[in-house]
């Protein structure tokens, strides 16, 4: 299994991607990414994903997805 990170556009990660669920840094499940858009967990619309970009809902980058890391590489 792996993981991505989820960061701001200055580099700060806030949340991670493990397969299709979102998880902020307590490592509580706050979405699900369902094709290219990010969902919460009331079923909102809440980012949308282009390739690695994290886009806002009228298209504006936010952020970024970051490379997969492996279970063994966190510590």
């Amino acid at each position: 299994m792996s993981t991505r990170g989820i960061c701001t556009r200055d580099g700060e990660v806030f949340a991670y991607l493990d397969h299709n669920r979102i998880y902020d840094l307590n490592g509580v499940q706050t979405g699900v990414v369902d094709g290219r858009t990010v969902y919460d967990l009331e079923g909102n619309r809440r980012w949308l994903l282009d390739g690695d970009a994290l886009l806002d809902l009228q298209a504006n980058v936010i952020g970024y997805v970051g490379e997969p890391v492996s279970d063994d590489e966190i510590e």
